[in-house]
């Protein structure tokens, strides 16, 4: 079984009793102890109650904590239904075995400015503490010892290996649309039933481009999405289509890796200059939304304060921002969820517009998009990952699919019991 997690942080600030609150960088969440890859847990191996048996896969999640000493932090978690809310069934969750109340942590490297610990954890943990009974969708919380304040918050995935998943992209254009939002890449995902007496129960596959895991491609038999297509009923297994994924552009990529080009304590302006509209042009190969980032040794594992300039003209700025639209920077930072920080305005000293961000150093894949911010939620809806960054059919992508059952059980509660990837192929459209 996997588990995709998928981060969205908040960082808090303020004083209690006195003392600092500390602050928190850099949450990052990966599966098992490679940094750069795709945040998952496998189950191969699962009891009749729904539970795994002998599990050795597990997430870790990694942030550093600036503060004079170290907090006594908490991470609580909730399983959660297939939209992310968290499930109000004390069958399901398990009071018992669902905090870790005991971190580990390391001081940092000397000369270090910008956080003084680095914690880095495992869940299932060692101690049983933590565990994750059931699959499905996980979400958990980075609090202080008494609850009052979150500093961070996330999501993760547990998938049982019940259904065997296959995944396909095939490159190929929209009827309708002009060249090149008409450029498309569809993907279909074959699963295998277990048994077609619960087929009823199999009817969503959710599918993440790269490492966008805040904006997922879903596919409901119950949709009437006329993008999205379900066949195969009866007969064993089920086919999950859907046709209007548009491919993107490849990423820009920012090096901070270079002390040289980069000093350390410098404010970080890209040497090759501000970033352009690409709407119709593309940039070489990207890493598919990773971050390879420093490691844990001397000065040069620092965050860097980086200043992201974007320039356009007038006419240009106002065709993208019509109707109250901003623009935001958005990577594995944030997860590729933009927030308000990441908002970029006007400097009239760059004559471009900006956006400061405290960045581990590193190298990582970014972009831009525009929005409209929802201070109610949270969050940036309406999002358009196009209009300054361009769509091509021959941008390489790499495509997650998770299909979720609802177990009868307990009243009924969402598992995920099949995944997927396949990675697209810059080839002529009609071709996998």
């Amino acid at each position: 079984m996997r588990g995709v997690v998928v981060l969205s942080f908040l960082l808090m600030y303020g004083t209690t009793f006195g003392q600092p609150e500390p602050v928190i960088r850099g949450v990052s969440v990966y599966a098992m102890n490679n940094e750069e890859s795709f945040p998952m847990i496998v189950r191969d191996s699962v009891a009749n109650d729904g539970k795994p048996v002998g599990i050795k896969a597990y997430i870790t999640i990694q942030f550093d904590v600036l503060a004079s000493d170290p907090p006594p932090l908490k991470i609580r978690f909730h399983h959660c239904n297939r939209d992310w809310r968290v499930d109000e069934n004390s069958l399901v969750q398990d009071e018992n075995h669902n905090t870790s109340f005991v971190l580990d942590y390391r001081t940092s490297p000397n000369s270090i400015q910008h956080y003084n610990y680095r914690y880095v954890n495992r869940f299932p943990d060692a101690a049983d503490a933590v565990r994750f009974d059931y699959s499905g969708n996980w979400a958990f919380r980075i609090l202080d010892k008494e609850e009052r304040t979150v500093y961070a918050e996330g999501r993760f995935i547990v998938a049982d290996r019940i259904a065997p998943t296959r995944v396909r992209v095939v490159n190929d254009y929209l009827a309708e649309g002009s060249s090149p939002l008409n450029q498309i890449q569809r993907v279909v995902v074959d699963v295998r039933l277990p048994d077609e007496i619960d087929g009823y129960y199999y009817t969503t596959v959710d599918v993440y481009q790269n490492r966008k895991l805040g904006n997922p491609y879903r596919i409901d038999a119950h949709d009437r999405d006329s993008y999205t297509v379900v066949e195969g009923y009866n007969t064993g297994s089920r086919v999950f289509n859907i046709s209007n994924i548009h491919p993107g552009n490849e990423y820009r990529i920012l090096d901070l890796s270079n002390v040289t080009r980069y000093p350390n304590r410098a404010l970080v302006r890209r040497v090759e200059g501000a970033d352009q509209q690409r709407q119709y042009w593309r940039t070489g190969q990207d890493r598919n939304g990773i971050a390879t980032l420093n490691r844990f040794a001397g000065v040069n594992s620092d965050y860097l304060e980086v200043l992201f300039r974007l320039d356009l003209t007038d006419t240009d700025h106002r065709s993208v921002t019509h109707g109250g639209r901003e623009i935001f920077v958005v990577g594995p930072f944030n997860h590729w969820m933009p927030t308000l920080e990441d908002r970029l305005v006007y400097d009239e000293m760059e004559k471009s517009l900006v956006a400061r961000r405290l960045l581990r150093r590193g190298i990582y894949d970014y972009q831009y998009v525009t929005g409209r911010w929802d201070a109610v939620t949270g969050t940036v809806f309406d999002q358009d990952w196009l209009v300054l960054e361009g769509n091509d059919w021959r941008t390489s992508n790499t495509y997650h699919a998770f299909v979720y059952y609802n177990d009868p059980r307990f009243g009924g509660f969402d598992r995920i019991v099949g995944f997927g990837t396949a990675i697209s192929s810059p080839v002529l459209p009609g071709s996998h």
